[in-house]
């Protein structure tokens, strides 16, 4: 076998592969021969078939079968004896000659970028430091108990925080547009359900009023046929109802299960909650820290077939989230994740360079305490337990996970960290731009 490669642009190869006809004809014969024991064809006792009946028949399928072993066989051999690391699949084409003694053919596809990570020293991140006050433990017990609110119908004008049953019928310059119809829907009033200005015109309508609203979509609305669109609402309110809070009784804590204790035991329990998802969060900007400066400090070449194939697989899941099933919002999602997706495939390829350089692991005893501590919030531990150690991927998604807390470790290692303190609300529910 002959093998030649060519650098294109970026990381694009071109490998030239040639090899001799004869390594196709010989088992082309051989399974030829095998079809004259096993092949049934009408007129003829099985086992009893001549060759050439059988080279007539299907001569042209087992060339092409054969062909097509002996392209991938010996394109794996061609890009392991020039040491190639491929990304993503090649385009084959046969190069067409007068040699019938030999096979040529060409391959095309990109190959992993060669990286040598930059040192972080030098880097700062940033370390938040969460104290929850009895405040803090207040506000939270005052939305779960907004969570668990009831409603009644009331005569009234609906105010805002009542809830509203509405039927909807939006219009663009007249023209309906998907999804612009809603029937008996309930809308909390205040809490953004609906785009800005539709509760805040609800307000003040009672049972069986009919008003119409002239508003406007938002430019960065998730449907982009009619993002930053104006439009028409005709609304027709059914009911208006009053929200009433539940009291705070040994009834409400059972529902939570807290069965003794009262409002210390329940307060207690939810301080836990509250630490549990504060410990994620800090995590969480920690490690966005670090990727983030991964990234920057590391400019690479990525092979556009993974990124493609990254895009893709998110548009797919962007599909199936909001049921889109055209070709062309799959075709409009792709387009729009092709910068994250390029985000995600380098720093994929910058991690795993520097787990090998840095000699980075999940030990199984990490892995394992990850996976109770997983467990311990969930009525049933060990069987959470049992279920991850059963199953092979999502034990796999488990040390993954692991692997980059250790990842983080070694960063902060490396890097500085300052601690900055932070109260729970500025951290939980830090203010955008536009509220500074």
């Amino acid at each position: 076998m002959q093998v030649s490669v060519e650098t294109k642009e970026g990381l694009e190869r071109e490998m030239t592969v040639q090899f001799p006809t004869s390594d196709i004809n010989g088992e082309v014969n051989t399974r030829l021969q095998s079809l004259t024991k096993t092949a049934k064809i009408n007129g003829f006792r099985p086992g009893k078939i001549p060759m050439t009946v059988i080279k007539k028949r299907y001569s042209g399928a087992v060339e092409a079968e054969v062909l097509n072993e002996k392209l991938q066989q010996s394109y794996f051999e061609a890009v392991n004896q020039e040491k190639l690391k491929p990304a993503g699949q090649p385009t084959i084409n046969m190069v067409e000659n007068d040699d019938k003694d030999n096979i040529s053919y060409k391959a095309l596809f990109e190959v992993y970028p060669e990286i040598t990570p930059t040192s972080l020293q030098g880097q700062n991140f940033e370390k938040a430091i969460v104290a929850i006050g009895d405040s803090d433990i207040d506000s939270t017990i005052e939305n779960i108990r907004k969570q668990n609110q009831t409603f009644t119908d009331v005569e009234r004008g609906a105010q805002k925080e009542d809830q509203v049953v509405v039927d909807f019928v939006g219009t663009i310059d007249g023209e309906e547009f998907k999804g612009n119809e809603g029937k008996q829907v309930p809308v909390t009033l205040g809490q953004g359900q609906m785009i800005e200005g539709f509760e805040d015109g609800v307000i003040g309508a009672k049972a069986g009023d009919s008003l119409t609203l002239d508003l406007k979509f938002p430019e960065e609305y998730h449907y982009k046929d009619v993002a930053g669109k104006d439009v028409q609402f005709a609304i027709t309110v059914s009911a208006v109802k009053e929200a009433t809070l539940p009291e705070l009784n040994d009834e409400f804590y059972v529902k939570f299960g807290i069965s003794e204790g009262g409002n210390d035991a329940f307060r207690e329990e939810v301080k836990k909650n509250m630490q549990i998802e504060l410990d994620k969060a800090v995590a969480a900007k920690l490690k966005n820290q670090v990727m983030d400066a991964i990234l920057d400090i590391n400019e690479i070449i990525v092979p556009k077939a993974l990124v493609d194939e990254e895009a893709k697989n998110m548009a797919e899941q962007m599909q199936s989230q909001y049921q889109m099933q055209t070709q062309g919002d799959a075709q409009l999602q792709t387009s729009l994740f092709e910068e994250q997706a390029t985000k995600r495939v380098s720093l994929g390829m910058l991690l795993a360079e520097l787990v090998k350089v840095n000699d980075i692991t999940a030990p199984k005893e990490a892995v394992m305490a990850k996976i109770v501590e997983m467990a311990a919030t969930y009525e049933n531990p060990q069987e959470v337990m049992d279920y991850y150690q059963s199953h092979k991927e999502k034990l796999a998604e488990i040390e993954s996970f692991v692997l980059e807390e250790k990842i983080i470790d070694w960063a902060c290692e490396q890097a500085a960290v300052t601690d900055k303190d932070f109260t729970f609300t500025e951290f939980m529910n830090p203010k955008t731009e536009e509220e500074v």
